[in-house]
């Protein structure tokens, strides 16, 4: 007969040992770090895109039409 409502709790995995502690928390460490030097390499190449796109941006419209004679007195 069932009785209503229990059910056997589900298989539990073995505690960690200290040894796969460290192993794991070393494991966690080495990921925070790569993916710390993987954001900072995103980062760079988007500066790096945005910096060639203003270049690019700036000598084809001229740099004569940009920086006329006198520019700097309009300040």
């Amino acid at each position: 007969m069932r009785s209503a409502g229990h059910r056997a709790e589900p298989p539990r995995p073995p505690a960690l040992t200290e040894r796969e502690q460290l192993r794991e928390r070393d494991r966690l460490d080495r990921l925070k770090v790569r993916v710390r030097l993987e954001q900072r390499s995103l980062l760079r190449g988007l500066i790096l895109l945005a910096v060639l796109i203003l270049i690019a941006s700036l000598a084809r419209a001229g740099f004569g039409r940009l920086f006329v004679p006198g520019w700097w007195r309009q300040w």
